[in-house]
């Protein structure tokens, strides 16, 4: 896959992290949309938001960085949703997650009857039965290339559900807490060497690759074939985590889609997160954030 054909889609969630003194637009599928967009690659993202003055103001900062709209739904009954984010003093900050938001109903838009080349989605905009999960079944099908990024913030997921949304992705992201979750949860027997670990749970679901982000550790990636890692240099002047995950996994897939190396994924990856991590939210307020990272890596050879 490159980037002459890496128009996909990207489903699941937009919201407003609350901050209590500030808030910002986020939302782990919004982030990646908007990363994308920044770096140079368009996708149509499908959500939805409510009747009320977030929702405008997240179609209205579409429009400004010229993100395509017509997959953004407006609910009548239900909020656009929110997520007050609370420091915490292990984690760095700790996320309340408010129940049924408009994400949770997502209804699939009219212009989708072909195949899709690929789409991203996460676990959150799938946690409750309805309209979402429909339209993510509807997707998932006409889709060539499944990228899948666990978000398991509890009690916001049940195992039953999950192992339908993962089982057979072509890529699933996760954290290394969220590995050993996972791997305790389903009983699945492994070692404690990272390697093992990621192969029994890549077996076990059909996974066609695994992805995993290990904080300040670094990343590891394996294809089914081999394991490839990489350090990440240390972020002195942070401000807080929300939405490095994100930003990795949106230079990720930019650089998978030019073809670039496993290592260079990672590092491309380790990169714009670290970034993210001087920002006071998720995502950075203008484009030009993203121009050192699109000169100097379109420059690199892949």
């Amino acid at each position: 896959m490159n980037e002459a054909t890496s128009s996909g889609v990207i489903f699941g969630e937009c919201l407003v992290d609350d901050f209590g003194d500030s808030q910002r637009l986020g939302g782990a599928p919004f982030n990646v949309a908007q990363h994308l967009q920044g770096l140079g690659t368009a996708a149509i993202f499908i959500s939805q938001t409510g009747n009320d003055e977030y929702g405008r103001r997240i179609q209205e900062h579409m429009r400004q960085w010229q993100m395509p709209v017509t997959g953004i739904s407006v609910s009548t009954s239900l909020p656009t949703g929110r997520v007050e984010v609370l420091p915490d003093p292990l984690e760095g900050h700790h996320f309340n997650i408010l129940p049924h938001q408009a994400y949770d109903d997502i209804p699939l838009p009219d212009q989708f009857s072909g195949r899709i080349p690929w789409l991203y989605y996460g676990s959150l905009a799938l946690r409750e039965a309805g309209h979402s999960r429909e339209t993510w079944r509807i997707l998932s099908a006409i889709s060539t290339w499944r990228f899948m990024d666990i978000n398991l913030r509890a009690p916001w997921w049940q195992p039953e559900s999950l192992r339908d949304f993962m089982t057979g992705a072509s890529i699933l992201k996760c954290n290394n807490d969220e590995l050993d979750i996972l791997l305790e949860v389903y009983a699945l027997r492994s070692g404690p060497a990272l390697p093992e670990k990621m192969q029994v749970l890549a077996e076990q679901f059909s996974l066609g690759a695994l992805l995993l982000t290990c904080g300040a550790q670094g990343s590891v990636y394996w294809d089914q074939k081999e394991f490839y890692r990489a350090a990440v240099n240390p972020v002195t002047d942070m401000v807080n985590t929300v939405g490095a995950g994100d930003a990795f996994a949106a230079a990720w897939l930019w650089s998978y889609w030019r073809g670039e190396s496993p290592e260079l994924r990672l590092r491309r990856g380790g990169e714009l997160a670290a970034a993210v991590c001087r920002l006071p939210g998720a995502t950075p307020d203008t484009r030009e954030f993203y121009e050192p990272f699109r000169r100097r890596w379109t420059q690199e050879e892949p």
